[in-house]
């Protein structure tokens, strides 16, 4: 469990909420970021709470990244996507 303290861990975790995040996008569901939390909680072994923590104190990281893999049909447009993510869009203006 300790490995998944550190900064990779943190980073993998991130990016598996991600792809979570955006499955939820995806289908519709009401709650996606709660249903992320849940399955942080579930999948990385943590306590509801602390998983639901991590993913509300990430939501900006996580969106971010939902909208880098919704956007992307390759591993190189991810990683495309990930440079557009460090401009932020304008505050009215279209979601990256």
């Amino acid at each position: 469990m300790a490995a998944n303290n550190g900064v990779r861990g943190i980073k993998e975790r991130l990016i598996k909420a991600a792809r979570m995040y955006a499955m939820c996008e995806k289908a519709g569901v009401a709650e996606p970021m709660d249903v992320t939390g849940l399955a942080v909680a579930a999948f990385e072994d943590m306590q509801l709470r602390e998983a639901l923590i991590f993913v509300r104190t990430n939501e900006q990281n996580v969106r971010d990244l939902a909208w880098a893999f919704a956007n992307s049909k390759s591993a190189e447009e991810f990683e495309q996507r990930l440079g557009e993510i460090k401009t932020p869009p304008e505050p009215d203006g279209p979601r990256r």
